[in-house]
């Protein structure tokens, strides 16, 4: 790393607690115009040590890196990276290619291929992210190969589980609940965030914030979802504009809304009353989703594109506009309820 852009990092890492992240970009931006004419030399550099080196870099990640990702991913990569440093008690940016295997070698007792596996990716990611950093020249991970894991059929609900599970209903929400999730193929974490007026009930169109893509999307309620919204927003007694949250806690402050883990309790609920022998989760609805678009006859390429995935090639990335058009005739095609 040049004395340049230390300078800079070390400016980002001192303000990082006092600025929010567009006034952060925006110092970074005058910090590197400042500076680019500018000839800036290190007078004497200090011993580096296993603490400071290492509380350095994870400082300059907190401040540049972590505002860009969810609190559940910083918190994985962080879980990882403490263990990894305590075992390996060495400098980051001199971390070499046996140190990962040595640390994953460590864990291979008591974990599975495809733990190690999700260990390994996340210090990748982490030196990846040092690498453009230029905190170091290469990745010490790409030499590491992944472990052998055997693909296991992807786990969904046969249309005959989708029925039972509705006997679990107890309550107009929990059929709802089912109706929207089995409709719209929504992580658990973007439900709180959808308001009543948010849906448009004539065309079923709702437009979404993607949890993991930061990214709005649109999906689709059918006319059976809809339905049994209608008959539990009748039962709360709010109109169907109101801008109340859509789902809400049964007890209590009734117009809070049901948070993420309301709703993965919610269905487990309605899972256990209906005499369910499998896990039903959540998630479980967008895999079910997504193979019945396949079963039905559509590509994987339409299961991702409902479902929100990022597209995996430049042409679709950077060139293709697709619409909202699109995305409905996929729900209509495979998704929507006959």
């Amino acid at each position: 790393m040049s004395a340049k852009e230390k300078l800079k990092n070390d400016i980002i890492v001192g303000m990082h607690m006092h600025l929010d992240c567009n006034t952060q970009a925006i110092l970074e931006a005058v910090i590197v115009k400042v500076v680019q004419n500018l000839d800036i030399r290190e007078l004497e550099t200090l011993p580096a040590t296993v603490d400071n080196t290492n509380q350095y870099i994870m400082s300059l990640f907190d401040a540049k890196k972590a505002p860009k990702l969810s609190p559940m991913t910083v918190d994985f990569y962080k879980s990882t990276l403490s263990e990894f440093m305590a075992l390996v008690n060495k400098p980051l940016n001199t971390v070499c290619e046996s140190d990962i295997e040595y640390y994953l070698a460590k864990k291979k007792p008591n974990n599975t291929n495809a733990s190690l596996n999700n260990l390994r990716r996340n210090l990748s990611a982490f030196f990846t992210w040092m690498r453009k950093e230029k905190l170091i020249s290469e990745n010490p991970c790409d030499g590491v190969e992944p472990y052998q894991v055997i693909e296991k059929p992807i786990d969904h609900m046969e249309a005959t589980e989708v029925e039972k599970l509705k006997l679990g209903c107890k309550y107009k929400r929990d059929r709802a609940l089912i109706e929207f999730m089995r409709s719209t193929a929504m992580r658990r974490g973007e439900v709180p965030i959808v308001r009543i007026c948010d849906i448009d009930f004539r065309s079923g169109k709702l437009v979404i914030f993607g949890e993991k893509t930061q990214k709005y999307r649109t999906v689709f309620l059918d006319s059976v979802a809809i339905h049994y919204i209608q008959e539990y927003l009748k039962e709360r007694g709010v109109p169907v504009n109101s801008r109340e949250p859509l789902f809400t806690w049964l007890r209590g402050d009734k117009t809070k809304a049901l948070d993420k883990e309301g709703v993965y309790a919610s269905i487990k609920d309605i899972a256990t009353r209906a005499g369910m022998d499998r896990r039903v989760y959540p998630h479980l609805f967008r895999k079910t989703t997504a193979t019945n678009i396949c079963k039905r006859g559509g590509s994987v390429d339409a299961a991702g594109e409902y479902l929100g995935h990022a597209p995996r090639n430049v042409t679709d990335r950077h060139y293709t506009y697709k619409g909202d058009q699109y995305v409905e005739q996929i729900f209509r095609s495979f998704v929507e309820a006959v």
